[in-house]
């Protein structure tokens, strides 16, 4: 366990910690290994809750603690929101002893981080005693379907505060160049061990995909805005004999609207542990994105999953794929072409699987987890030394 003299982090999250596990999960779990985490998911607002507003913990795991903010919808609540959510904040600290009160103020008992994962509550900055201010850039969110419409303006005071910034793809690097003088690239990473188990000889195939006709396409991850619901469509139809399975929530879209065919399989979301034995039964992955504003600036961390996994990959042509990821993984832009690319892949010679595999490895072995938060550890620790030596 990390010693009570060293730093917190305190992360301000929009996804739920048992949900998919992505990039919250991948960093702040290593990270917890010396700084202990608490992390605080989005409030949901309940009309049927007619208590006060309160935390529930949800998570408790490897140096990670997870909490659920609940919220009754009442006008004494929800208008004063930023100071409701600010004190609920305020006296979790307090009771981790993180944080106490002293003259009126608040102090941090220990060196406190304070990090973002969505700038809604960035006005949480000037009501806790933070240390340092991180923003981890991971989705362009002011992008997607349902987003705050105020969210680039609070992005813009968030970055005002924040001490480092990190981002997690080419795309949202770029857009943030020059609006920050502590901005770092940090692209998506993998877990190679993990999924590595994938491409073992004798992997563990998950009965749900075993039991489906080979041919396999498939995808794992969330079913959103962000996927071409046609494509998929056009590709079940016209491809009766191929077996696609879709592993994940679904989210944002009414069940009614997505594709049905009897080839077509949502197998729905899936424990992280398991997603390698999903894998091993695909023969070929897709990236089936749609082309729309939510996936301008996405780095999808399933691409280096895939890679990991040994299996050949077809994608539609997300930027930050056809930029770092062209050799690796084939690019069609419409619907016939992405069922080519799917032939091909599935056709490939031992030949071309060997040299795939060798660039795969490659981009696998420089993009782990552990260097990713080991690189982030590095900038936290001299960030707070030299505010350490300056008084603040």
């Amino acid at each position: 366990m990390p010693a009570p003299d060293r730093p917190a982090i305190v992360c301000l999250a929009h996804l739920d910690w048992d949900y998919v596990w992505q990039r919250p999960q991948q960093i702040l779990s290593r990270l917890a290994r010396h700084y202990p985490v608490t992390y605080i998911q989005e409030p949901r607002i309940s009309p049927a809750w007619d208590g006060q507003p309160r935390f529930a913990r949800v998570a408790a795991d490897g140096g990670v603690t997870a909490w659920q903010p609940f919220f009754p919808d009442r006008p004494e609540v929800i208008g004063p929101w930023r100071a409701v959510y600010a004190g609920l904040v305020r006296e979790l600290l307090i009771e981790q002893g993180w944080i106490r009160r002293a003259g009126g103020g608040l102090v941090a008992t220990r060196p406190l981080i304070l990090w973002f994962y969505t700038p809604i509550p960035w006005y949480v900055v000037d009501r806790l005693p933070a240390d340092l201010v991180v923003y981890d850039v991971m989705d362009e969110l002011a992008d997607f379907k349902g987003a705050a419409p105020d969210l680039r303006e609070r992005e813009a005071r968030l970055l005002s505060h924040a001490d480092l910034v990190f981002a997690g793809g080419r795309s949202l690097h770029e857009a943030r160049q020059g609006r920050h003088p502590h901005l770092h690239l940090f692209p998506s990473g993998v877990d190679a061990a993990h999924f590595g188990r994938a491409g073992e000889p004798g992997a563990v195939v998950a009965p749900e995909v075993a039991a489906l006709p080979r041919p396999r396409l498939g995808y794992h991850g969330v079913i959103d805005e962000r996927i071409d619901l046609a494509l998929l469509a056009d590709l079940a139809g016209g491809h009766p004999d191929w077996s696609i399975a879709l592993v994940g929530p679904v989210a944002k879209i009414e069940p009614r609207l997505l594709p049905r065919a009897p080839n077509l399989h949502y197998l729905g979301p899936q424990p992280y542990g398991r997603l390698p034995e999903f894998l091993a039964g695909f023969d070929v992955c897709l990236m089936p994105f749609a082309r729309n504003e939510a996936t301008r600036a996405i780095s999808p961390t399933k691409t280096l999953e895939y890679m990991a996994g040994g299996k050949p990959i077809v994608s539609t042509p997300v930027p930050d794929v056809v930029a770092n990821w062209a050799e690796v993984v084939r690019i069609a832009e419409t619907a016939a072409g992405f069922a080519e690319a799917v032939r091909r892949a599935l056709g490939e010679t031992a030949a071309e699987r060997a040299a795939r595999a060798g660039r795969a490895g490659a981009i696998v072995a420089g993009g782990g987890w552990d260097g990713i938060a080991g690189g982030m550890r590095a900038l936290i620790d001299d960030a707070l030394a030299r505010r350490a030596a300056t008084g603040g």
